[in-house]
């Protein structure tokens, strides 16, 4: 569920424009409104606290919602408690920014949006998610697969709402995959459908990583270059 969380020291900017709504598919309404320094010298902070032993998730959304006039520049970095995380960037289109890896160990966490020397304009922020990591009975997909689907997805650009564990909770699976669940271990992909997914450039070695894969297709694609030789000492897979 999205709300407006007013945040001290900003104000609202709009556009009645259509503004894409990137790869995660975030509504409209929220990509066409973002907040920006009321003092345009500012930074903007965003402070959430959190408890010190939960994992968190963050993703912040970020597309220009103004026309700038061609002397003018927004451009901005993203700190993490302090340390820089992102940047520096600037949002001619929609972009989100992810934490790759559970954040935990801090009773709060303060994001800081930083204008570049070269910004004439301030920063902004068009929308945040916060997800917090929850523990299921079955185990979460195996650290190799869920490492590998993600780089998949990261290199392809893929624009499949893929979010959260790979393989669980079984309700949540990730369209196009199939897992080998066991009570005893992580679960495992074995099957991946990637057919007329837009996938353009070479195979990419990421897909070595899923190594008991038994079915890879990728058919009604734009992908070029030679069948790589790690698919087939792929010892599992019997369908590509």
């Amino acid at each position: 569920m999205w709300y407006r969380w007013p945040l001290p020291g900003t104000s609202i900017v709009q556009t009645y424009n259509t503004v894409s709504r990137g790869t995660f598919n975030i509504p409209s309404k929220v990509m066409s409104t973002a907040i920006t320094p009321t003092i345009s010298t500012d930074d903007i902070f965003v402070k959430l606290n959190t408890t010190i032993t939960n994992k968190y998730y963050f993703y912040l959304h970020f597309a220009e919602v103004e026309i700038l006039k061609s002397n003018d520049t927004r451009e901005f970095d993203i700190y993490l408690n302090g340390d820089h995380s992102y940047g520096p960037f600037s949002p001619t289109n929609t972009i989100t920014i992810i934490s790759n890896y559970p954040r935990t160990g801090f009773s709060s966490y303060t994001f800081k949006i930083n204008k570049t020397f070269n910004s004439t304009l301030p920063p902004l922020i068009n929308g945040m998610e916060i997800y917090r990591v929850k523990q299921f009975q079955l185990q979460q997909t195996e650290d190799q697969d869920a490492a590998a689907i993600w780089s998949i997805k990261s290199t392809y650009g893929l624009k499949k709402n893929w979010q959260g564990d790979p393989c669980i909770p079984r309700a949540s699976l990730w369209d196009g995959l199939g897992c080998n669940y066991s009570d005893l271990q992580a679960a495992k992909i074995i099957s991946l459908n990637l057919s007329s997914s837009q996938l353009s450039g070479e195979i990419a070695t990421a897909f070595a990583n899923l190594t008991v894969l038994q079915s890879l297709d990728l058919s009604y694609n734009n992908l070029t270059g030679d069948v790589p030789e790690f698919l087939a000492r792929q010892d599992h897979l019997r369908i590509l």
